[in-house]
């Protein structure tokens, strides 16, 4: 059996060729498992989960009004859709990562709002399971809508 021995150079020049190599593979790997990037490790499969992500944004939501949805989040974004977008970047979210997507778009009925003048709702945005966007809203023509955090 023969034993061959590498130079330091050599040896040098095959662990940075390998390192870039493993770099290269992990990275082409993330891209091709993940898909989209995910702002969110929030993961959110059930009803539970996801009423248990509004309580701990501080909203306590009726389990039993869940609607569910289909959204398609468009390629480009409108004047409005960049302005609701902006609310998201500021809570840590952006669907612009997420444009020509389909998600599912969860509506809860807000329970024990102090303002009982209002009905006042919690959208949560989900693709794969995980929180991409949501906020709390006024169904009130003069209403309001602010981030889920």
């Amino acid at each position: 059996m023969k034993i061959r021995r590498f130079t330091p150079k050599t040896r040098t020049f095959v662990l940075t060729a390998g390192g870039f190599l493993l770099l290269a593979l992990l990275l082409t790997l993330g891209r091709l498992g993940g898909g989209l990037p995910s702002q969110s490790r929030e993961i959110v499969k059930s009803c539970r989960d996801r009423v248990r992500f509004l309580s701990d944004c501080g909203w306590e939501v009726d389990p039993d009004s869940e609607q569910e949805q289909i959204i398609h989040i468009p390629e480009t974004f409108s004047p409005v859709y960049r302005d609701y977008n902006e609310l998201q970047r500021q809570q840590g979210y952006d669907l612009a990562e997420y444009a020509g997507q389909d998600c599912t778009l969860y509506t809860y009925d807000v329970t024990g709002y102090p303002d009982e003048s209002q009905t006042v709702l919690a959208n949560l945005y989900v693709f794969r399971g995980r929180v991409i966007g949501g906020d709390i809203h006024s169904t009130n023509l003069d209403g309001f809508m602010i981030g889920l955090k």
